[in-house]
């Protein structure tokens, strides 16, 4: 618990990054939140990060949404995502300084990727924002890891359960919003 919370208020401590009210939040941000779900303590201690989940910001109709892989790929009312994640924390990682239009409809239904498979034909919500700058803006937000690369000991038995090989492709959202 201690070590968690050294953790935790590193990683605050650390962001070059902003938590601002939902006016400041322009198209293309990615934010991040603590998820609640039963995978998030996982990828927290794979990755030695508190964030586990995450999404892109858009504009529909004047409003803002984050664009997020969950059991689908859907939109969140922004206010509503960063409600999800725990104790409130939440923090962004603004892309580009020039506004951009993100063309997520495409991506709206497909399902999401529990294998966190590298096929881009399901999403779990890191592949999904890689995917998008990768695709719509010729941006790498980092490099795609061997699973190996990350803190998986002890973890082998959910990996084999989900059928997740160690040398699967992975980008995580601490990946991105470190950029590395």
């Amino acid at each position: 618990m201690k070590k968690m919370l050294l953790i935790l208020l590193l990683g605050v401590m650390s962001l070059s990054t902003f938590a601002g009210s939902p006016a400041e939040y322009k198209e293309g941000d990615v934010v991040f939140i603590v998820s609640k779900s039963a995978q998030s303590k996982y990828i927290q201690y794979a990755t030695s990060s508190i964030w586990s989940h995450c999404g892109i910001v858009v504009y529909k109709e004047g409003k803002p949404y984050v664009l997020e892989a969950s059991n689908v790929v859907k939109l969140t009312p922004l206010h509503t995502f960063l409600k999800k994640g725990r104790w409130g924390m939440n923090c962004t990682r603004r892309v580009f300084n020039k506004p951009i239009k993100i063309n997520y409809k495409q991506y709206l239904g497909i399902p999401y990727d529990s294998k966190f498979s590298w096929n881009h034909n399901r999403y779990y919500c890191s592949e999904l924002v890689w995917v998008i700058y990768k695709q719509q803006f010729g941006k790498e937000l980092c490099k795609p890891k061997p699973m190996s690369k990350y803190r998986t000991f002890g973890l082998s038995g959910i990996l084999k359960k989900r059928g997740i090989s160690k040398n699967s492709l992975f980008v995580a959202p601490s990946d991105i919003l470190e950029g590395q």
